[in-house]
């Protein structure tokens, strides 16, 4: 179970999330008036699930990335600096749409809660663990109503799924597999770029203290930052949040007690975030649940690093294993029970879980006071930490053990990981 004082912390901020004042706005009623800060690919999609609402500024640090939004919003003002906009529409607004670089959603989404706004943040909630912890007891603070952008989270499969594992089909379960074939791009630093990028670059950079360099990635560093440590956390980082939330869901599995890891590294490239990675975790028992191991694999069509187990039509997945040899084997979209014998003499338990009114949707009317939020900080928060420490287990070389009430491992190398010092003019807003 999740850290009761966190929970608390949480749930608090949900039930107490204050409503927005009423706008006419064509059909939607009292609608959500909205800064969105980037707005090409995720951002793209994270705007379309927010279009029906009140939309007053949109920010891209690269403008041409923005003129088909500003196309669609004409009367939205317009800024390539967040802070800047946050300065001067601040009180024009009810809530705001983060779909930065991970390396700046900690900055972003605190610079918004600061001055009390809502906010929906891309996954992975943060870059760092601190910053996860930081971002949730400002979130609680303020009381704002919160949403990490795991949209999965909001599909029928992945609530079938949680219904199957909690009714007790399975028996227990204390051994868990997920696993992404996707494996990162091999990148070069270049020393003398042909074509220099026209953007802010020290604005790009946020409160990440390092210099900008140039990597031989085709439209750097646009989607590509997620293989370079600075920036992103490889495949795990970009992944992990969407397949572990559905064990996370399904077995309360809260914060692990143990974190270890083992992968290969890219070859001939110089970004160091692994090709292939395994990551084991150890989640205490709790009072209804006994311990559970679960481990991550990326790079492999299946829960095996040498690639040899493999589940047809599942080249991404997740592997439920309860007992007497049952198993529940799922993806996004559609999910298995194993063996056959077990399968046919199955029928799907009562429906617990409500169909979703969809991600961004929930999001929005929990802020007009309908509803709850099931991806607030309270939950995202400690499942973005679980993704992110199988990161630093592996840079650290070391099996770790973890203190969630300190926020700390048991080696100094790791704890060096968890956190940095944001640079000069970017420090933490408060």
């Amino acid at each position: 179970m999740l850290n009761r004082r966190r929970f608390v912390a949480a749930s608090t901020a949900i039930a107490a999330a204050p409503l927005v004042k009423v706008f006419a706005a064509g059909e939607v009623k009292n609608p959500v008036r909205l800064a969105v800060i980037g707005v090409a690919d995720r951002g793209a999609e994270n705007l379309k699930g927010v279009a029906a609402e009140s939309i007053v500024a949109l920010c891209e640090i690269d403008e041409p990335r923005a003129v088909a939004a500003r196309k669609q919003f004409p009367k939205a003002q317009f800024f390539t600096d967040y802070r800047a906009m946050l300065d001067k529409v601040g009180k024009e607004i009810d809530a705001v749409v983060v779909s930065t670089p991970d390396h700046t959603h900690a900055h972003a989404t605190l610079s918004a809660i600061a001055l009390g706004k809502h906010v929906y943040c891309e996954k992975p909630l943060c870059h760092t663990v601190g910053e996860v912890r930081r971002v949730m007891k400002a979130a609680a603070a303020k009381k704002v109503v919160t949403q990490m952008g795991t949209q999965i989270h909001a599909g029928d499969n992945y609530r079938r799924v949680v219904e199957i594992v909690q009714s007790g089909k399975l028996g227990a379960v204390q051994r868990v597999h997920v696993w992404c074939s996707r494996r990162p791009d091999p990148g070069r630093v270049m020393k003398a770029p042909v074509n220099r990028l026209k953007f802010d670059l020290d604005q790009w950079l946020g409160p990440v203290p390092e210099d900008f360099f140039y990597a031989g990635h085709l439209n750097w560093p646009h989607f590509h930052w997620r293989w370079w440590w600075p920036f992103g956390g490889g495949v795990l980082a970009d992944m992990g949040c969407h397949f572990t939330d559905l064990p996370f869901w399904a077995l309360e599995l809260g914060s692990p007690s143990a974190v270890k890891a083992t992968g290969t590294e890219l070859p001939n490239a110089d970004n160091t975030v692994p090709q292939t990675l395994r990551v084991d975790y150890t989640f205490p028992a709790t009072k209804g649940r006994g311990e559970v191991k679960l481990t991550w694999y990326h790079g492999v069509p299946g829960p095996d690093l040498d690639g040899k187990v493999r589940f047809p039509g599942f080249n991404d997945g997740v592997l439920f294993e309860g007992e007497g040899g049952k198993k529940l084997l799922a993806n996004y979209t559609k999910y298995q029970l194993l063996p056959d014998e077990f399968a046919k003499d199955s029928k799907a338990p009562d429906v617990t879980v409500a169909k979703s009114v969809g991600h961004h949707q929930e999001w929005l009317d929990a802020i007009r006071g309908d509803g709850k939020t099931l991806c607030h900080f309270g939950y995202s928060g400690p499942l973005t930490e679980t993704v992110l420490l199988g990161n630093i287990a592996y840079r650290a070389g070391l099996e770790l053990k973890w203190d969630d009430d300190k926020g700390l491992t048991d080696s100094k190398e790791a704890n060096a990981l968890l956190s940095l010092e944001p640079r000069k003019g970017w420090e933490w807003p408060a």
